[in-house]
């Protein structure tokens, strides 16, 4: 493959590509806000069995991550590696996500395996694409520009995910099942059409024959020698499960101790200061470094979440406030990332003088699903262990317990990982140096 090198992409290619980010932001805060407080609060599900359904429906991506990884490097087909995939995944993804949001029974079963099949065909989607935007450019500047109009749309669709909500909670006697289906609704119109604009829009780059394939066990062990690889690893680990914690639990939070019953306005106000940050973290992360970017950004949303610990029942303005500026950071928690793990298959390539982003973000992905689990698992179960009841009638003291969940553990988490951040290995300029050879070699 020939990467652009230092070549900019035209903003029509760019928007085709980044597109599709915004039907697949649109599914992923339901599962994490909405999905919960429906099957424990209207479905009468228990909330501990949810809780543990979330983690185990991950288990999944333990199998399906790497083979879908490596199917999408090695597959060979006359229209691309990566196209074939949004051929299987948008309309597998859309059955599985309509079934999971307006389920014909209400089950711990069907939930359990409508779920898993959810993330299934997620991954068989969104792995692929990840692949592809890191393929689109080798130079450090692009891809961050690459990342952040796809985090963009990514951001339009949470806005989308947040604006329909709150239109359908404004009606007279609306519940958690209207909110569902409208967002089901709205993921039948634009997860097709945003996947057409990728697959007619965007040529996937030329990827030279595949030589000799790298056993499994081998690939694995150069990607751990691979230090800013393995270091990112670790900090999306302790990131996504410090953020999926929270946000799982931020409905029974903003509604029972802040006393707000329209979370989804709230979350509009979130990710439209979200959108309009992302243009500040790309510039940012280029002047200072995406990993010191990050850093900060870290720094920022633990600061504003302890905060919220001072706050009592009716401070509403005050908790939006502090709502906001997490917001503002919202951006470079998704886009700095994406842009640092396509430097680091940089650095694969030129250890195993192969192109293998598909495997690569295969791993990575198991480990941000892995912590995504993590959140969703033990916020639930730690609150169900405190005595909270998510239909409401809770005790002071799991009120109290809801609270120190909400806003100090997850903080902490996000304070451990920083420092790792401030002191990552690949900057721009060593990451020159690789993306010298892999312009020469490929």
């Amino acid at each position: 493959m020939k990467p652009a090198g230092q070549a900019r992409l035209s903003w029509p290619r760019l928007a085709a590509y980044g597109g599709l980010a915004l039907p697949l932001s649109t599914i992923g805060l339901p599962l994490s806000i909405y999905l919960a407080p429906y099957y424990a609060g209207d479905l009468k599900l228990p909330l501990a069995a949810i809780g543990t359904a979330m983690l185990l429906g991950r288990f999944s991506d333990i199998v399906t991550d790497p083979l879908i990884g490596m199917a999408s490097d090695r597959w060979r087909t006359r229209i691309g590696r990566r196209k074939p995939w949004l051929l299987i995944g948008v309309p597998l993804l859309a059955a599985a996500v309509w079934m999971l949001f307006n389920p014909p029974v209400a089950t711990l079963w069907s939930f359990l395996l409508w779920l898993t099949l959810t993330y299934v065909a997620f991954t068989a989607l969104n792995l692929p694409y990840q692949a592809w935007g890191a393929e689109l450019s080798a130079n450090y500047e692009e891809r961050n520009r690459i990342t952040s109009v796809r985090q963009a749309f990514s951001i339009a669709g949470l806005i989308a995910s947040t604006l329909v909500p709150a239109w359908v909670q404004s009606r007279p006697g609306a519940t958690a099942a209207d909110v569902l289906h409208a967002l089901g609704l709205l993921m039948l119109v634009v997860l097709p059409l945003f996947g057409a604009a990728l697959f007619f829009g965007v040529p996937e780059p030329h990827v030279a024959p595949e030589g000799v394939r790298t056993p499994m066990g081998r690939t694995l062990k150069q990607m751990w020698r691979n230090l800013p690889y393995r270091r990112l690893n670790i900090i999306l680990l302790i990131g996504y499960t410090a953020e999926t914690f929270r946000i799982t639990i931020t409905l029974f939070f903003a509604r029972d101790v802040i006393g707000l019953t329209n979370v989804g306005m709230i979350y509009v106000l979130y990710f439209i200061a979200g959108f309009i940050a992302v243009p500040f973290w790309s510039w940012f992360g280029n002047r200072v470094g995406k990993h010191r970017a990050l850093a900060v950004a870290f720094a920022i949303v633990a600061t504003s979440t302890l905060a919220i610990f001072t706050l009592h029942r009716g401070e509403t303005v005050l908790f939006t406030a502090l709502f906001v500026v997490k917001g503002l950071c919202y951006g470079s928690l998704e886009l700095l990332p994406a842009s640092m793990l396509a430097d680091t298959a940089d650095v694969d390539s030129v250890m195993s003088r192969a192109r293998r982003q598909g495997q690569l973000f295969a791993v990575t992905g198991m480990v941000v699903k892995f912590g995504q689990a993590l959140g969703q698992g033990l916020s639930l179960n730690l609150l169900s262990l405190a005595g909270y009841q998510a239909s409401g009638h809770n005790t002071p003291e799991a009120l109290f317990w809801l609270r120190v969940c909400f806003c100090v553990l997850p903080p902490l988490l996000l304070l451990t990982a920083a420092p790792m951040l401030w002191r990552y290995p690949l900057t721009a300029k060593r990451h020159r140096r690789f993306q010298t050879f892999v312009e020469a070699r490929f």
